[in-house]
């Protein structure tokens, strides 16, 4: 009992019994803590405040407590009553001298009363003894001790206020006698005691003040040490008792706990008990024991342990095994050996826990132990780390497996000193149309087909592992360059062959990139890095194909990707310009449009062209903000540009592919003030191939704007002819490829001739590009193609006023006397 620890606790409860007796059916919110609602950590608090009726505990065990506090009492009211009894005639005897019979009377009977009910309570207990009582029981048992307490109280002050000499003695010898006796009486209720107390306590003290004697003060000292003496007495013997019997209840919830512990164990299928005598032969032998071995009884007493163990041929078994037999040896507990058990021809698995057992005199007897079936938990395990190492769809190796199995491969070729071990990775070509025309599910069965393709080429030469998505990757020994490139090929061609998914063929392909571990000092990762890079390489070149890593691919690759830092750089700080380039009418010679061109010079590279640096932004995610950034600088300038009937931008697939395509074009249109009418955007047909789905609605809701739509390159592609029927164009763009041809190739001047004519007669404007020879602006004119635009007219300017300022004196005049080779920029006006 730690009184300076809890001092507060303490006289808090004290003085809040003293004053509120009754009221004690929540806990003080200071002693609670962050604790929930009736609950107290500490065991010692616990007590007190249960002690006292605080519900620290739950309501059945409190109704216990209260039931064996009053039952305390009860246990001594024979005592009690006889205690009464006495002091009873005492005090009429020596009353009666000097206090009428009438008082004395009335007092009895008050007296004789209370003590009737009290000794009929006593006999109804016994006959009915109570094994749980309220909060009410608790509250009559202190208004008993409040009655009593008042009856006796009036014998101290009816002694001092008559005066008489030996009624002061007999009544402050009884009353200090009470305060003693009452209060250790009923100390297992500390409520009912300390008002017990109270009211005889506050009794003499009135006494004493009525008497205004000179001993006064000495006596009432002594009253006062010997209640706070009581009382402090009443709060320990209170608390022990409440400590004492929440220590009996938690030993009794105990032991029913490990009793239903006991029989739940010993229902249990999986767990049973076995024991051994001192050779290791099974004894006492339970139902349990002889149904989870599959084995009679006559059988396991033959037996011992690792008999059971040695059952079950399997390696993983047999290797336990040795683990059991040293543990038994050694004559030592043990737990958690999982032992292999064949049972009826299964195989099932034991976890086994024990502890050697000895006589009296310290001898080994045997084992005792615990076994449990953990069969189930075993394979559940075993199936985690499968679907931890492979892929749950196509049941081959995953990333992490693979990479695992690449550091194993690579610490056995450093110990054979071989330089065998390549790694290829593998990225399906069109798998992405399989998904978007037949499903997620057609996807998936095409990856498991895949999956089923490559294991079967590779069945003992490789470890195969799918990395997510389309993309798969295999790791082998191959004795050279070419078997390796050899069988990087028929990865190709496997995937060449139509896989038939639902009735329907797919012909998709793969592209491979693969290097071999020549270098000692590589890791895994840079392996990883330069197929990848293969990779790549091979998918720019055309993809269907298979590429060996090269250390020139690396040098482009990093010069690559300083590139794509500068270019961000260059961006961010502005240093990206736009010119425009002249478009001639053919009829007037007057420029009456230009195409945005978006120029980078840069510090130490010079002038890098677009076609170099645009692809890069597109793969570095920078073409949108570029292109926004291009066709707002374009639009302001041209807005100032009225002689300009029109401005030609390039969009590129990735911006086409953009769904906030139409709204930001018509945001910069808007902000810069720019007509839509002015303005021709110009695609090609790779748009087509990316973006099929929303293609024709974006080319409608930007041509609703008043938007004029080109389709660049014309001829190039493959389908062209089929796009012009499909979808609604304004221009077409004669590639410079067949430009160039004019005056070389005959068939070059008749497609240019029959483009024209398709187009004229589909209604659509032609422009040729790439013009930079006076034959080739005649024979155009003369083929009757619309516009045209070269370095022939002018070269490229930042304004586009200047590019307006050209002599066209002589366009009409055949046959003109300039070289052919002169542009016709030397005649732009200065």
């Amino acid at each position: 009992m730690r009184l300076n620890a809890n001092w507060k606790l303490v006289i808090s409860t004290i003085c809040r019994a003293f004053v509120s007796p009754n009221a004690c059916a929540t806990i003080p919110a200071e002693n609670t803590g962050p604790e929930q609602h009736g609950q107290v950590d500490n065991d010692q608090n616990r007590a007190l405040l249960l002690a006292f009726g605080y519900p620290v505990v739950e309501e059945f065990l409190a109704r216990r407590v209260r039931a064996a506090q009053i039952a305390s009492i009860a246990r001594l009211t024979p005592v009690i009553i006889l205690a009464n009894v006495v002091n009873a005639l005492v005090v009429t005897l020596v009353f009666l001298k000097f206090v009428p019979v009438s008082y004395v009377t009335v007092w009895l009977i008050a007296l004789g009363g209370l003590m009737s009910f009290t000794i009929a309570k006593w006999i109804s207990a016994r006959r009915d003894p109570i094994e749980t009582a309220s909060r009410r029981a608790l509250d009559k048992a202190v208004r008993h001790a409040t009655v009593l307490s008042l009856l006796w109280a009036v014998v101290p002050v009816t002694a001092f206020a008559s005066g008489d000499p030996n009624g002061i003695w007999i009544s402050s010898c009884i009353t200090t006698g009470m305060i003693c006796g009452g209060g250790f009486a009923m100390a297992t209720v500390p409520q009912a005691a300390f008002r017990w107390v109270t009211i005889l306590y506050a009794a003499s003290v009135i006494s004493l003040l009525i008497d205004q004697s000179a001993s006064m003060w000495p006596l009432l000292f002594l009253l006062t040490s010997y209640s706070i003496v009581v009382v402090g007495s009443v709060t320990v013997t209170g608390w022990l008792f409440a400590s004492h019997f929440l220590a009996e209840a938690e030993l009794k919830q105990r032991g029913e706990l490990i009793a239903l512990l006991m029989n739940e164990f010993e229902e249990k299928a999986s767990d049973w008990i076995w024991e051994t005598d001192s050779a290791g032969n099974f004894r006492n032998i339970s139902e349990r024991f002889l149904h989870a071995s599959g084995r009679t009884r006559s059988e396991l007493e033959a037996m011992r342990m690792v008999d059971l163990a040695y059952s079950l041929n399997n390696t993983d078994a047999r290797e336990v095994v040795r683990t059991l037999q040293r543990e038994i040896s050694l004559q030592k507990s043990f737990r958690e050996v999982v032992i292999g058990v064949s049972v009826s021809g299964e195989d099932r698995w034991w976890s086994l826990a024990a502890r050697p057992v000895y006589d009296d005199h310290g001898s080994f007897t045997g084992y005792r132990g615990v076994a449990s079936d953990v069969t189930e938990a075993r394979r559940a395990n075993a199936l985690i780390a499968h679907l931890a190492e492979h892929d749950s769809l196509t049941g081959i190796g995953n990333r992490s497996w693979f990479l695992k199995q690449a550091e194993l491969l690579r610490s056995e070729q450093f110990r054979s000193k071989q330089n065998t071990l390549t790694l290829f990775l593998i990225d399906l070509d069109n798998f992405k149309v399989v998904n978007d025309t037949s499903g997620h599910p057609a996807g998936d069965e095409l990856l498991k087909q895949v999956a089923n393709r490559f294991t079967a080429i590779g069945e003992g030469r490789i470890s195969l592992a799918r990395f997510g998505g389309d993309e798969f990757a295999a790791l082998g020994h191959f004795v050279s360059d070419q078997a390796a490139g050899a069988f990087a090929q028929e990865l190709v061609n496997i995937t060449r062959k139509p896989f038939r998914i639902s009735d329907r063929d797919f012909a998709i392909g793969a592209t491979v990139g693969f290097t071999r571990f020549l270098d000692r000092t590589d890791t895994v990762d840079d392996l990883m890095r330069k197929a990848d890079i293969a990779l790549y390489k091979a998918k720019e070149s055309g993809r269907g194909r298979a590429l060996a890593f090269e250390s020139e691919m690396e040098r482009e690759v990093r010069e690559r990707r300083e590139l794509e830092s500068d270019l961000r750089e260059a961006f961010e700080y502005g240093k990206l310009s736009v010119e425009f380039q002249p478009i001639v009418d053919t009829r007037s010679g007057k420029v009456v449009s230009s195409e945005v061109l978006v120029r980078w010079y840069h510090p130490t590279r010079g002038e890098v062209p677009p076609n170099t640096f645009i692809p890069i932004a597109e793969q570095a995610g920078l073409i949108l903000p570029l292109g926004s950034w291009v066709l707002k600088r374009a639009c302001s300038a041209a807005a100032q540009c009225p002689d300009l009937e029109s401005v030609a931008m390039n969009l590129s697939p990735v911006q086409f592919m953009d769904p906030n395509l139409v709204e930001s074009v018509s945001s910069v249109l808007e902000e810069t003030g720019f007509p839509a009418e002015r303005l021709v955007l110009e695609i090609t047909e790779s748009v087509f191939l990316r973006d099929l789905g929303s293609a024709s609605e974006k080319l409608q809701k930007l041509r609703d704007l008043g938007i004029k739509i080109s389709l660049d390159d014309f001829g190039t592609g493959y389908s062209s002819l089929s796009y012009l029927r499909q979808y609604k164009f304004d221009k077409i763009k004669i590639d410079k490829s067949f430009v160039d041809e004019i005056g070389d190739r005959s068939d070059g001047l008749a497609i240019i001739s029959a483009v024209i004519a398709l187009a004229h007669n589909l209604g659509l404007e032609v422009t040729a590009e790439g013009v930079e020879r006076q034959f080739q602006v005649d024979a155009l004119k003369a083929l009757g193609c619309d516009t045209l635009q070269g370095y022939f007219f002018g070269r490229p300017d930042a304004n586009p006023a200047n590019i307006t300022r050209i002599d066209n004196t002589d366009w009409q005049v055949e046959g003109s006397n300039q070289q052919s080779d002169e542009p016709f920029s030397a005649r732009s006006a200065s």
